[in-house]
């Protein structure tokens, strides 16, 4: 597996994002707001120049520290477990940091929590529905030097 991780644009993410986090939604509930912002960061994990991982952040304060958000993350079923998505948060991170934000942070799908939870993000509160009730929480990851 030969998988290039780099920014992309908001539509080559979007299919994806669609396929795996919206899936029998209408293809808009995939456009989000922040989407064409100039902050607004979308990595594709690439494989043969297609799109098998898609990750977008951008800078969202949380609880009123600086903060980046990242939302959308995900990777086609058949490359799940293969690294890639670990691979797209090792980038995110080493981004976040570059712009010396304080936090980085999700609404995490409750079934993804043990990904986010080996990457270092402390799962907060309790779980609630979002987009046609998908379960989730609050997960953070500190930024500190040693973080990667």
């Amino acid at each position: 597996m030969t998988v290039e991780i780099r920014h992309v644009a908001a539509d080559a993410v979007r299919p994806l994002r669609h396929a795996v986090l919206r899936q029998g939604a209408p293809l808009a509930e995939s456009v989000y707001p922040v989407d064409d912002l100039p902050d607004t960061v979308h990595l594709g994990a690439l494989d043969d120049g297609a799109v098998i991982g898609t990750a977008t952040f951008f800078p969202e304060p949380y609880e009123g520290r600086a903060a980046w958000r990242l939302r959308g993350m995900a990777v086609a079923e058949e490359r799940r477990g293969a690294g890639v998505g670990s691979l797209m948060l090792d980038e995110a991170v080493a981004e976040v940091r570059q712009n010396e934000a304080d936090l980085l942070w999700c609404n995490a799908r409750t079934v993804a929590l043990p990904f986010y939870s080996r990457r270092g993000f402390t799962i907060v509160g309790e779980e609630f529905l979002v987009a046609h009730g998908v379960p989730h929480y609050l997960a953070v990851l500190k930024m500190t030097p040693n973080q990667a």
